[in-house]
């Protein structure tokens, strides 16, 4: 009788551990198989659309530049051209894939402007700042990547100067200033850091969006900016759930930079 008595006792504890690992287990759940298969799936999802929209907006460089270049306009200001106006391919891509990956809905959100107050902190204090910061940091970047592989080699000829006409000029700011940020911003700031934090949360996010939104600026240097950029911007956006910082501040730096180094 007495060792019936005791079963009770001595195995109570041992059920309490089992419902307590079960618990554990149900907070801080292991990913299974099935989850991991996700990610791949996913991984694989992103980086077509990534390969899509780098292809997509190369091939409209190309057959622009092509068109350009047979109406006699200059081979540098047609490639720069090419280059800006080829992001209106780039926009509707982007919104194709939002609207694969079921984001399309969250899009108006990251416009959404309540007062007064918070458009000039979005739309005109938060860019302002950014870009002052963006700035210092570039200077350094510049200073360490001359100690390191020497002055960098950038091509600034685009064919235009203040010289030219109203049209080429327009166009140019048009669509270096306007399109170009807020097709980049989109894709980057937009469709891929989301899909990438859904899985692996902010950081992870915002740092493997800037580095492949450096990576397709191609050139070491400029690659090695636009991740500062990138940095800075996915931190914004996630910040402030909002899309307005990144691309204002992505326009006042290209229009700083068109200005300062091109024209």
């Amino acid at each position: 009788m007495v060792t019936c008595r005791g079963r009770p006792e001595i195995t109570r504890p041992s059920r309490l551990i089992v419902d307590e690992s079960l618990a554990s287990s149900a907070i801080n759940p292991k990913p299974g198989h099935s989850e991991i298969r996700g990610y791949w799936k996913t991984w694989l999802v992103i980086s077509t659309f990534c390969v899509i929209w780098f292809a997509g907006t190369m091939l409209a460089i190309v057959a622009l530049f092509i068109g350009l270049d047979l109406f006699g306009i200059s081979q540098s200001f047609s490639m720069h051209l090419s280059i800006s106006l080829a992001y209106l391919v780039g926009i509707p891509l982007t919104l194709l894939f939002m609207y694969s990956d079921k984001q399309l809905p969250d899009l108006l959100s990251k416009f959404t402007i309540e007062s007064g107050k918070q458009a000039m902190a979005l739309m005109v204090a938060i860019p302002v700042i950014i870009s002052i910061v963006d700035f210092i940091l570039v200077i350094g970047y510049g200073l360490v990547y001359e100690f390191a592989f020497g002055i960098p080699e950038v091509n600034t000829e685009i064919g235009v100067d203040w010289g030219s006409g109203p049209v080429a000029l327009g166009l140019v700011i048009t669509s270096t200033v306007i399109i170009a940020p807020i097709a980049e911003e989109l894709m980057f700031r937009g469709y891929l850091l989301d899909s990438i934090r859904k899985m692996h949360g902010d950081w992870i996010a915002i740092v493997i969006s800037s580095l492949i939104f450096g990576l397709i600026h191609i050139e070491l240097y400029t690659v090695g900016m636009a991740m500062i950029g990138g940095l800075i911007y996915g931190y914004v956006r996630i910040r402030t759930g909002s899309l307005w910082p990144s691309i204002i501040g992505h326009m006042i730096w290209n229009g700083i930079a068109l200005v300062v180094t091109y024209l």
